[in-house]
């Protein structure tokens, strides 16, 4: 099955937003400029996922590794409180899990 990472990130910047509204932290273009410069590299995580280059120890390994860059961007752009900002990632990254394994 085909992967539409484009269509994907979009949900994830989605989904991550709605998390931190439910914690009372206002939602900005913040969560989509730090998907958008992280995109590449969780694509090509993706994409060696999908084509069996790595098997789902790795993908979970690199994925938790992507996991705190987000994290860690979206603290130092101050958006919310470090619990909201966790939640949003991982919402986001729940998306991004759910794609793949639908893909596999």
């Amino acid at each position: 099955m085909s992967l539409d990472i484009t269509n994907v990130f979009k949900q994830m910047a989605q989904s991550a937003g709605q998390s931190l509204q439910a914690e009372g932290a206002e939602f900005g273009t913040e969560i989509s400029v730090v998907l958008e410069n992280n995109q590449a590299s969780i694509a090509e995580l993706v994409e060696a996922r999908t084509c069996g280059d790595i098997n789902e120890e790795d993908f979970q390994l690199e994925l938790a590794r992507e996991k705190v860059i987000l994290e860690a961007e979206l603290i130092a752009q101050e958006i919310a409180g470090k619990a909201a900002v966790q939640k949003a990632v991982n919402s986001a990254m729940l998306v991004l899990t759910s794609a793949v394994s639908a893909a596999l």
